[in-house]
C-alpha cells in the first residue's frame, strides 16, 4: 500500500485501493433490522432535471470499481444526461471533509462555493457509523456539511454503505449493518436528506441470492457486482426509475445483473 496519494475533484475518478479497519460497538446490541421490510425513502425535491450536477464525496467505498462511472453508464443507458464528479480518497471521513483546514475539506469547500450542485452524496467511514461513534463523529460533521450543501442550493444525499462480509470482531455483518443503517437513517431523517440504502440492498441480495458475490476478497470493499448493485440503488433513488433491464451490465452475467437491478428497484420504488 502506498504511503502517498493525490486528492482532487475529478470527473469519474479512479483512486488507489485501500482497506478499512473495523472496530466493534460496546453499546447494548440493537434489535436486528429486517432487511426485507419495506423502507420509506424521501424522493428528490425538486426532482432530477435534464442534466443534474451530482458530486460524490467519500472514501474507497465510493471510488472502488469506478463506481461513479458505473452510475453514469446506467444513466446514459436510459437516455439521460448528467454531470457527475467525485471527491474521494482513502480513509477519509465526513469529519475531515467538514474541516476546511484539511486538504479534502478545503477542496470540498471550494467545490461548494464555486459551483452549483443539484445533489451532493456523502459517504461516511464505516467505523464512524457504528453506535459508539455516530453521535460524536458522524452526526456533527454531517450537520456542518448539510448546511453548506443547502446554502449552495443543493440536496444532501447519504450513501449508506455495507457491513464487512464477515462482520467486525464478534459481531455478525447483519448486526453491524443494523447499526450502520440506524445511523444513516437517523441523520437523513433529522436533516430531511435523501438516502441511498446500498447497505440494505447488499443484505437483501446476500439473503436472496447468496451465489452472487458482493464483496471483494478483502471482505470490506465491494466486488464488481456489489458496486453495480450500489449504482443501481443510487439510480433508483435519484431518478425514481427502475434500473431493471438496463442495457449496461458492467461485464456481469446477464442473469445476475437483472437480479441486482430488481433488488434495487424493489427496495427503492415499491
Amino acid at each position: 500500500m502506498g504511503k502517498h496519494y493525490k486528492m482532487a475533484i475529478i470527473l469519474l475518478s479512479v483512486v488507489m485501493i485501500v482497506g478499512i479497519v473495523g472496530c466493534s460497538s460496546s453499546k447494548p446490541k440493537m434489535e436486528r433490522m429486517d432487511f426485507q421490510a419495506a423502507m420509506e425513502l424521501k424522493v428528490p425535491e425538486p426532482a432530477v432535471g435534464d442534466r443534474p450536477k451530482i458530486l460524490f464525496v467519500g472514501n474507497s467505498h465510493t471510488f472502488y470499481n469506478n463506481f461513479s462511472t458505473m452510475f453514469v453508464n446506467i444513466i446514459n443507458a436510459f437516455g439521460h444526461k448528467s454531470k457527475v464528479s467525485e471527491l474521494s480518497t482513502a480513509y477519509y471521513s465526513l469529519k475531515k471533509y467538514a474541516d476546511t483546514q484539511d486538504r479534502g475539506g478545503a477542496l470540498l469547500e471550494q467545490a461548494l462555493s464555486t459551483q452549483e450542485w443539484d445533489f451532493v452524496v456523502l459517504q461516511e467511514s464505516t467505523n464512524l457509523t457504528l453506535a459508539d461513534f455516530a453521535e460524536e463523529e458522524m452526526f456533527p460533521s454531517a450537520r456542518i456539511l448539510d448546511e453548506k450543501i443547502k446554502a449552495s442550493g443543493g440536496q444532501t444525499i447519504f450513501f449508506m454503505t455495507w457491513a464487512p462480509k464477515d462482520g467486525i470482531k464478534k459481531e455478525k455483518r447483519e448486526d453491524i449493518q443494523t447499526q450502520m443503517a440506524t445511523s444513516y437513517i437517523s441523520i437523513a431523517n433529522e436533516l430531511d436528506g435523501l438516502l441511498i440504502p446500498a447497505g440494505v440492498s447488499f443484505m437483501r441480495c446476500a439473503e436472496l441470492y447468496p451465489e452472487i458475490e458482493l464483496w471483494d476478497p478483502d471482505g470490506h470493499h465491494p466486488s464488481l457486482a456489489g458496486s453495480y448493485l450500489a449504482a443501481c440503488t443510487a439510480y433508483a433513488v435519484l431518478y425514481q426509475e427502475s434500473p431493471e433491464h438496463c442495457s449496461y451490465i458492467a461485464d456481469l452475467d446477464k442473469e445476475h445483473a437483472l437480479k441486482l437491478q430488481q433488488i434495487a428497484a424493489e427496495l427503492v420504488l415499491n
